[in-house]
């Protein structure tokens, strides 16, 4: 179900961090579990995605919203992922050392007001407005990959819009010019 749209309005680019870039999401579940979230938006809230990869430690993406006010719609994708995983935590993995998880998430919270999250309270977020914004925030996204290390092509790491078999395909929308 590969879907295309006309770009009606500017495209955002976002970059999710963990809080104090701890590096949560190393196994299958909690990427999963990202993902699964990610979709949930694009079905219930709008959220169109156009180029996405989910590391350890952040999520950048390159969206827009085909409904409602985006900045709400990453702010649910948060609020959902980071109750999940804290859930998960609490309730225990067996593959997970999460004796040093908890403290942490908690003293990087310290300032907001009691609520522990697994998400920085900063993001980066930025309007492209012209196709060679969009085009470098792009590279950058499939690039991220092998910046970190993880993979030598980006279209080997499954949590990457480069991949043609990641957990999003079929939700990613592919760009269109508005002259075609």
């Amino acid at each position: 179900m590969n879907r295309r749209f006309r770009k009606q309005n500017n495209l955002s680019y976002y970059e999710l961090r963990t809080a104090s870039l701890i590096a949560l999401f190393t196994s299958r579940q909690s990427l999963d579990k990202l993902s699964s979230g990610l979709r949930w938006c694009c079905e219930k809230r709008g959220l169109r995605i156009y180029e996405y990869v989910i590391l350890c430690d952040r999520v950048l993406l390159i969206v827009d919203a085909a409904w409602g006010h985006l900045p709400d719609t990453i702010k649910s994708y948060r609020e959902f992922t980071s109750k999940a995983f804290l859930r998960n935590l609490r309730e225990g993995s067996r593959n997970l050392d999460r004796s040093w998880i908890l403290p942490a998430l908690k003293e990087a919270s310290a300032g907001a007001g009691g609520s522990v999250s697994i998400w920085s309270d900063e993001m980066i977020v930025r309007t492209l407005f012209s196709a060679e914004q969009i085009d470098e925030h792009a590279i950058s996204i499939k690039d991220a990959p092998i910046k970190s290390g993880l993979v030598l092509k980006p279209e080997n790491y499954l949590y990457c819009s480069a991949n043609p078999r990641n957990p999003l395909e079929g939700w990613q929308v592919a760009v269109t010019d508005r002259g075609i």
